[in-house]
C-alpha cells in the first residue's frame, strides 16, 4: 500500500511513510474497501478517512482536490477505481507490515482454465511492483 500525496504536503520529503506518520491527515478512499478500513480504524483512528463509494464521484474527487489517498499495487486493475486518478501526486510506500497484504488463489482444479489468466494478471502487476 502507498500514499499518494500532493505537491506541497510535508510527508514528500519522506521516501517512505507509517500509519503514524498518517495521524490526523484527512485521507480519501473509495468503498467498500474490505479488511483495509479495519486497518485504517486500527492504525490511523485520529486520522479523518472520507470514504467515496461512487468511483466516478471520487475520481471528480481527487481531481480537484489536494486530499491524499492510498493505492496498492494492484490499484490499477480496477477499472472502477484505478482508472483516471490524478498523476500529479507523489507515491510513498507504506513500511508498516500490515500495508503488506499476503493474497492467496484459491480455485476448484476444474475451474483453473478459467481462473489462470487473472492469477497471470495479478503476478504479472506484482512483478513490475517488485522491480520498482
Amino acid at each position: 500500500m502507498s500514499v499518494n500525496l500532493p505537491a506541497n504536503c510535508n510527508l514528500n520529503q519522506h521516501e517512505q511513510l507509517s500509519f503514524k506518520m498518517l495521524k490526523g491527515k484527512t485521507i480519501l478512499s473509495p468503498s467498500p474497501i474490505g479488511f483495509w478500513s479495519k486497518i485504517y480504524q486500527e492504525k490511523i483512528p485520529d486520522s479523518k478517512i472520507i470514504f467515496q463509494n461512487e468511483s466516478s464521484e471520487y475520481s471528480e474527487i481527487l481531481q480537484y482536490s489536494i486530499l491524499p489517498f492510498f493505492t496498492t499495487n494492484l490499484t490499477s486493475l480496477d477499472s472502477k477505481w484505478g482508472h483516471n486518478l490524478p498523476d500529479n501526486r507523489s507515491v510513498r510506500p507504506l513500511k508498516d507490515e500490515v500495508a503488506h497484504q499476503k493474497f492467496y488463489a484459491c480455485y476448484l482444479k476444474h475451474t483453473k482454465d478459467r481462473v489462470q489468466p487473472l492469477i497471470e494478471k495479478l503476478q504479472d502487476q506484482w512483478s513490475k511492483y517488485d522491480q520498482k
